[in-house]
């Protein structure tokens, strides 16, 4: 066998797939042994038994039909879709103060500012003054942001500045008092 393309051995023994009758094979379908090999004497020997044979039944016969002639539904007929004709509009829209890019709203709520000047000034009463400074600085720069802004806190700011001068108001008093009355 120098060429497995021809020879039909070779064919023979890969199923006999693709042999011609004009090769000239006797059979293009390989033939095996019916019996065991006699080389395994150990290998049990069963009587070989054939399937059962149970009584052909035919179909039942029914009478054909012609097929139906499908056709669709007429379909209605609509009247035209016409689009409405504008409505006025009931309330005129609010004005844009100030210019949000974008669309986005109005940042509403307190001003931090506000609220850290309030907070600061209070303090000013414990810490002799220097909380009130602050106080005072933050309560000047959260009136401008309100302006500019449109937040809320204009009270919050203005009553910050205004605690922070009684504060320093009142410890400048209390520092003369104390200097007056440690030398009499």
């Amino acid at each position: 066998m120098t060429n497995p393309g021809d020879s039909d051995e070779w064919w023979k023994q890969y199923g006999g797939e693709g042999v011609s009758p004009e090769a000239g094979a006797p059979s293009s379908v390989p033939q095996y042994p019916t019996a065991e090999p006699s080389g395994y004497p150990s290998a049990p020997q069963y009587p070989q038994q054939s399937a059962p044979q149970y009584p052909q039944q035919s179909a039942p016969q029914y009478p054909q039909q012609p097929a139906p002639q499908l056709t669709p539904p007429p379909q209605p007929q609509y009247p035209s879709y016409q689009t409405p004709p504008p409505v006025a509009q009931p309330y005129p829209q609010p004005a844009n103060y100030g210019y949000q890019p974008y669309g986005y709203p109005q940042p509403q709520g307190t001003s931090g500012l506000a609220i850290g000047a309030l907070i600061s000034s209070l303090a000013g009463f414990v810490t002799c003054g220097i909380g009130s400074i602050v106080g005072i600085i933050l309560g000047a720069i959260a009136l401008n942001q309100i302006k500019q802004s449109g937040q809320e806190g204009r009270g919050m700011a203005l009553a910050g500045i205004w605690v922070g001068l009684g504060a320093i108001l009142l410890s400048v008093l209390w520092f003369v008092f104390v200097i007056i009355a440690g030398s009499a």
